[in-house]
Formats: C-alpha cells, sequence, structure tokens
C-alpha cells in the first residue's frame, strides 16, 4: 500500500495531468497564473520570459498579469503547432492550453519565495554594494542568508516546471520518445524568445 501511494503522490507531483486535463486544468492553470501575478506585483518579482524570472522592479498589476498569459500562451502554441507535425494522433487544443497553463504551477512557490521582507531587503542592498563598492564582499547578514537560501531554491522549482511542461506535452499531444523530447526543446527554446521579445515590446 505504501508502495502504491508513493507512486500517486509522485504521479500527481510530476504528472498530475493523467488525472485532469481539458477545461478543468485550464480554470487551475488560469487561477495559478492570476495568484503568481498578484504575488508578483507584491514583491516586485517579474516572470519576464517562459523559464525568467527578476525581482526588483516596480510595475502595474496588468504588466504583471501579461507577462504570466505570455509566458503560457508562447509555450502552449508552441507546443500545439508542434504536436500537430509530429503526433500520430489527434487531440484537443484545450488539453494542451489546460496541462501548459497547470504546468507553470511551481512559480507560484518562486513567486512567495521573493515575497518576505528579508529578500528585498538584501536585494537592494546587492545592488547598492555592485554600484557603490564593486570591489568589497557583500555583508552576512540573516537576510543575506535568507536570500541566497531562496536563490538555491529557485533551481529544482525550476527543473520541476520544466518537468511538469514536459510531461503535459506527451500527455495532451500523444507523443513520446526521440520525438517528444526533441521537439519539446525545441519548443521551449522558441517559445523562449517569443515571450521575451512580446514582453519586452510592452515596456
Amino acid at each position: 500500500m505504501n508502495l502504491i501511494a508513493g507512486r500517486k503522490w509522485t504521479t500527481l507531483l510530476f504528472n498530475p495531468f493523467v488525472y485532469t486535463a481539458g477545461g478543468q486544468a485550464l480554470g487551475l492553470g488560469v487561477a495559478v497564473i492570476v495568484a503568481v501575478a498578484m504575488a508578483g506585483f507584491a514583491s516586485h518579482t517579474h516572470f519576464d520570459g517562459v523559464l525568467d524570472m527578476h525581482s526588483g522592479a516596480r510595475a502595474t498589476l496588468v504588466f504583471f498579469l501579461a507577462e504570466g498569459f505570455i509566458d503560457w500562451l508562447s509555450l502552449a502554441l508552441v507546443l500545439i503547432v508542434l504536436g500537430k507535425i509530429v503526433s500520430k494522433t489527434s487531440f484537443r487544443i484545450v488539453d494542451v492550453l489546460g496541462t501548459q497553463a497547470l504546468a507553470r504551477w511551481p512559480t507560484l512557490f518562486l513567486a512567495l519565495l521573493t515575497l518576505p521582507p528579508a529578500f528585498q531587503r538584501y536585494g537592494r542592498v546587492l545592488v547598492e554594494q555592485v554600484t557603490r563598492h564593486p570591489t568589497q564582499p557583500p555583508p552576512i547578514t540573516p537576510d543575506a542568508i535568507y536570500f541566497f537560501a531562496a536563490t538555491l531554491l529557485t533551481l529544482p522549482l525550476l527543473v520541476w516546471m520544466i518537468a511538469l511542461m514536459y510531461n503535459a506535452y506527451t500527455v495532451s499531444c500523444n507523443v513520446k520518445g526521440g520525438k517528444a523530447v526533441s521537439t519539446f526543446i525545441a519548443g521551449l527554446v522558441l517559445a523562449e524568445i517569443i515571450s521575451k521579445v512580446v514582453i519586452y515590446s510592452l515596456r
């Protein structure tokens, strides 16, 4: 029983799309994107690319919302096109849109990591340090410990999100093997470029 329960939790964490897709996944995913935008607005954390995150710049809530939806749609639409090319079966576009929206839910943890004032304070300290005293080492404070711990956690969260995006693609488009890997990587790179260009054109 423990083995079965463990496998279920692993599936829920890395491939929940076998349980939910279509409109349900789309609704949950859009809710996540909105929540991430609100948390990013509060902490000035931007997801300014499919895989990019930067903190510090102030903007309107509408801009944060636009970033989230641009990131999601850039990848989803590219993968829809690639899926149509390589998949041997038909698939529903709403499944791709829904699962790719839901796959972005690790960004909520990323946004929450930057929300505490300690992260923001030490970010400002680092900027001032680089601009005014570039040769001096940055101070080690409780804020610094939290800042660097949060920064280290971003990598596994990004890897988790990429794994979710890949699994969402294979399930919703019914693509497997080498074709799935190669087209997903190509689609991810292309979507990153598209999202960056579109977001920066809005600035």
